[in-house]
């Protein structure tokens, strides 16, 4: 966690509303396309499938850095809205302005990411400073998909890469089944300051454990479970989640310095389980 972060929470939690940034995320200098849901089922691996209008609310809890122990500041709600569908690099991606429910704070994100793996193609974060709300463009290859990763944003839109792996794939070779898939080994390139630094983040899969399983009632999506760890050697760092057909986003997301937690949707009634979410229903979070 960098010291940009440890600085920002106590600061943030005070600051006013921010405007324009839905304008921002509907910028009409990219051409739009006809808004169509890829279908889940025709994935070779599981990757949520949205549509334009859909949003689905997330709480997030910081821990306090500035404190030992298990000290956590009080929980932020954040909206995550598909604002449009539009065609960059030549990809089709969803536009999703990400907000917070807390009126007063002044950090926002707006992520463009393909319709096809989800993997960003690009990715504004918005926040206040001394010289009032700026935002920055983070240095992204649109073209080498990766995992994304929040880094030092308040906002926790982390995301693996996509497609997580079927255990109806894994059993191809008669044996799969009964194991695990391999951890992929994935080369992330960043660039600070005009120097491009190279690291291998290990994203591993498999069936959720019993820590996590009992997450899983409040949102009965009857879809297939994925728990994947995201971890970096160098740096110590990992992150955890959890993500379930059917839903939208990570039920849960887990990390040394931050938890956070999908809001189950009561617009509507839960399918029962064996009965799969349809592609892109909207899960408005209350």
């Amino acid at each position: 966690m960098t010291p940009f972060f440890r600085k920002c929470i106590p600061v943030l939690l005070i600051l006013g509303s921010l405007s324009g940034a839905s304008a921002l995320a509907q910028d009409q200098s990219l051409p739009a396309v006809e808004p169509q849901a890829v279908p889940e089922a025709a994935q070779p691996g599981f990757v949520p499938a949205w549509k334009v209008g859909d949003s689905w609310t997330v709480e997030a809890s910081y821990r306090d850095l500035r404190n030992p122990g298990e000290v956590w500041l009080p929980p932020i709600r954040w909206t995550f809205k598909v604002r449009a569908i539009k065609s960059l690099h030549r990809q089709n991606c969803y536009v999703v302005h990400v907000f917070p429910r807390t009126r007063g704070l002044k950090v926002q994100a707006i992520l463009y990411l393909s319709t096809l793996d989800l993997h960003p193609l690009r990715v504004i974060d918005i926040y206040p400073t001394n010289q009032g709300v700026k935002h920055q463009e983070r240095l992204i290859d649109p073209f080498q998909p990766q995992p994304l990763s929040a880094e030092a944003s308040l906002v926790p839109y982390d995301l693996p890469l996509f497609p997580l792996i079927r255990k109806d794939v894994q059993r191809a070779d008669g044996f799969a089944a009964y194991r695990d898939p391999e951890p992929r080994q994935i080369e992330k390139v960043s660039t600070v300051a005009g120097f491009r630094f190279k690291k291998t983040i290990r994203q591993a899969e498999k069936k959720p454990d019993q820590q996590h399983a009992d997450i899983f009632g409040a949102y009965r999506s009857g879809g297939e479970t994925f728990q994947v760890e995201l971890s970096d050697d160098r740096s110590g760092e990992a992150l955890v989640q959890v993500w379930q057909e059917g839903s939208p986003w990570a039920l849960s997301s887990e990390s040394r310095a931050r938890k956070v937690r999908l809001i189950p949707s009561t617009g509507s009634a839960a399918p029962r389980p064996g009965t799969p979410r349809p592609a892109g229903q909207s899960t408005e979070g209350k």
